[in-house]
């Protein structure tokens, strides 16, 4: 009888401390499987905090740890509209290359206009945006773009061309006879500021589009 009674004693302890470890236990905690599978969501997300799985593990996958959280995350972060870029900035006239530039300054150097500029000053000046790229040219093959502005008052240009270049092409022959009455206006001192090329046209944009007018 005593021994029934301590089997019975003995039975109801057993069940208190089951029922206890079950009220203690993290009921919640996740399962491997679905520990992983909320780490991975994570990571996808972006959202780890740099941590790595075992320390995400004990962080986030104990008792009261939904497993879907992280996953509906990164579900409606994956989902979320891009963000539109932002509109391009009005569109500026491009600078000229390296090489385009180097084409350029040679040109002026040959035809003598380049007003003894170095290499970095003659880049700032000229091969900015919107610089004219052929306007130095010297081979008269490219021709300057017809002017957008009026000479300054006093600047003389050749009626004709001259003479003497008339072995060359029509385009050479004109620019030489511009390049020639512009060193002779520069030389006198009478360009008024009339650069051989400059936005809007310089000498040889105004000069070449007279002489054009009268071949």
């Amino acid at each position: 009888m005593l021994i029934r009674s301590l089997a019975g004693l003995a039975g109801t302890a057993l069940v208190a401390t089951i029922a206890a470890m079950a009220t203690t236990a993290p009921a919640n905690a996740l399962t491997m499987q679905e520990c992983s599978a909320k780490y991975q969501a994570a990571k996808d997300a972006g959202t780890l905090g740099g941590l790595n799985w075992n320390d995400y593990r004990k962080a986030q996958c104990g008792s009261d740890t939904p497993a879907e959280a992280p996953a509906k995350a990164a579900k409606s972060q994956k989902e979320a509209p891009a963000k539109k870029p932002a509109k391009a900035a009005a569109t500026e006239p491009k600078s000229l290359t390296m090489q385009q530039c180097g084409a350029k300054y040679q040109a002026a150097k040959d035809a003598g206009v380049d007003n003894g500029m170095k290499w970095n000053d003659f880049r700032k000046a000229e091969c900015g945006p919107g610089a004219d790229l052929t306007a130095l040219s010297t081979d008269g093959d490219r021709e300057p773009a017809a002017p957008t502005t009026a000479a300054p008052r006093g600047v003389t240009f050749p009626k004709n061309v001259s003479a003497k270049f008339s072995n060359e092409s029509a385009g050479k022959a004109r620019m030489h006879t511009c390049l020639e009455q512009y060193h002779a206006l520069k030389d006198k001192n009478a360009l008024n500021g009339l650069k051989w090329i400059q936005k809007g046209g310089g000498y040889y944009s105004l000069c070449n589009a007279r002489l054009k007018g009268t071949s």
